[in-house]
């Protein structure tokens, strides 16, 4: 009985074809599956860092917060992320290139009194495509307190006869003060007020004191601000409250 050979292996026969597909090793090794993600951004960031941080200057003028100062970066960073902060809170952030610069900041809405500023700088790497990337790890951070004075008001007010004569004054802020005054008013008629309105120093207002059956009696109370040159508005001092008689 004839036999038919035993054919080879058919990887033997297209080995030069189909090499990998018997199991070779292929020329690109894969990553192992424990590898970490992130490590080309880490890669990145190794060795930026923000080398100089300053702050030139900062004040403080009619609710206003502004400054200057300047920057610099490592040789591994090409750019630097700045955040502004004022009493602990973030009020603005920028990009700014290069390896070293300048920055500006101004921030407004800001009562009188101390605040606290802050910058952190980020040193940045940005690539030819325009990617950015933070390195957050890496931060520099100044600060520095600023002072913008409150206006502050007094009031001395009394009734030797039929008028309250009140005597306002300020201190603090920027002069010159603009005056400010408002009476408020009740009766059984109900609550009401004059509204606020610019005056001088001292101010007079009828207001007859006394005893009657079947009179209109009503209580006058003066309130009394000033207003710096800023614009920005001192306490409310409200004087003691009067009883006034319209007799019959």
């Amino acid at each position: 009985m004839s036999r038919v050979p035993a054919r080879a292996p058919l990887c033997l026969w297209l080995s030069g074809l189909l090499l990998t597909a018997c199991g070779a090793p292929s020329e690109v090794e894969l990553a192992p599956a424990g590898e970490p993600l992130g490590t080309a951004e880490s890669a990145l960031c190794s060795g930026s860092s923000v080398t100089q941080l300053s702050i030139g200057g900062i004040s403080s003028y009619g609710g206003e917060i502004a400054g200057s100062g300047s920057w610099s970066v490592s040789s591994g960073a090409n750019a630097v992320r700045l955040n502004y902060y004022v009493n602990g809170v973030l009020r603005s952030f920028e990009d700014r290139t290069g390896a070293s610069g300048t920055w500006f900041f101004s921030s407004a809405g800001h009562a009188c009194g101390s605040h606290a500023f802050e910058i952190r700088a980020y040193p940045m790497v940005i690539d030819s495509n325009g990617n950015r990337t933070v390195c957050v790890e890496s931060p520099r951070t100044v600060s520095q307190y600023v002072d913008q004075p409150c206006a502050t008001a007094s009031l001395f007010c009394s009734r030797p006869s039929t008028n309250i004569n009140c005597t306002g004054s300020g201190t603090g802020g920027t002069g010159p003060y603009r005056y400010s005054w408002n009476i408020l008013y009740s009766s059984d008629l109900g609550n009401w007020s004059s509204g606020w309105f610019d005056g001088g120093t001292t101010l007079s207002e009828y207001c007859p004191r006394g005893f009657y059956v079947d009179a209109y009696y009503w209580n006058a109370q003066v309130q009394f601000r000033i207003i710096d040159a800023t614009g920005v508005s001192s306490n409310v001092v409200t004087a003691s409250n009067y009883l006034c008689v319209q007799p019959p």
